[in-house]
């Protein structure tokens, strides 16, 4: 779905056993290259690259956590481009992308369990590219309130909660805010972030504030979606709760 000129969410429907997760993607498209925020699930590549304009290449990930539905399919990226990938990351989960610190909520039985239904060469590849023993896939530590030179600038938001180095990001021409995980869609309602799957809830609630001094007029949540309306009230609503 087109958001803006430069601005694309993508739409990546994943099975889960009896059910289907529903993920957004984004796009940035610049003179020469498409930005990828997150890379869905392992295995997700071919389904993300199915829906990018294929006249702009993938040269830059920018990953808004390390949670496995964001990060999974870097190896795939990685690979495709022979690791000549501009990758960008907050400190204090580069150490888990980079794989020298275990992922913030994944446990290994639970990395088996999203690795065991991928071919061989998919699971190895994930494995290497996660591991001490292979090169730091994070190129640039992303830095709290920097301006990045995608679109007419992309503003980083260092959003701890959901994990530590959790980031949202805010598009200036459009005000469009990436929230990632920071904040859900439910039933075409902005939510705070899900407490099931947060790893501090007072401090991902408390991140919000940060919302409340941009001009946004249009949110993308990772799970989700498309929000528009009245965001200011609802970040209000949901940092104060009466």
């Amino acid at each position: 779905m087109k958001i803006a000129d430069h601005i694309e969410m993508l739409e990546i429907k994943i099975p889960m056993g009896e059910h289907e997760m529903v993920i957004h993607p984004v796009v940035i498209y610049t003179e020469d290259q498409a930005v990828l925020i997150d890379t869905g699930v392992p295995g997700c590549y071919d389904i993300i690259m199915k829906q990018i304009d294929p006249a702009y290449p993938v040269k830059t990930i920018i990953l808004s956590h390390d949670d496995l539905d964001h990060v999974g399919s870097l190896p795939q990226f990685l690979e495709a481009t022979k690791g000549k990938l501009n990758v960008y990351a907050q400190a204090k989960d580069a150490g888990a992308i980079n794989g020298t610190h275990p992922f913030a909520k994944a446990k290994p039985e639970r990395i088996d369990t999203v690795l065991e239904p991928l071919s061989e060469h998919l699971q190895q590849s994930f494995r290497s590219v996660f591991s001490a023993n292979t090169p730091d896939n994070v190129t640039h530590v992303l830095q709290g309130n920097e301006v990045l030179p995608f679109g007419e600038g992309l503003q980083v938001i260092h959003t701890p909660g959901h994990t530590p180095g959790h980031t949202s990001f805010y598009d200036i021409a459009s005000k469009t805010l990436f929230a990632a995980d920071a904040m859900i869609v439910e039933n075409g309602e902005l939510q705070g972030p899900n407490p099931m799957f947060t790893l501090d809830m007072e401090q991902a609630t408390e991140s919000l504030r940060a919302f409340q001094q941009l001009p946004i007029e249009t949110v993308i949540c990772y799970h989700g979606g498309l929000f528009k309306g009245d965001i200011q009230q609802r970040l209000n609503e949901i940092v104060n709760p009466s």
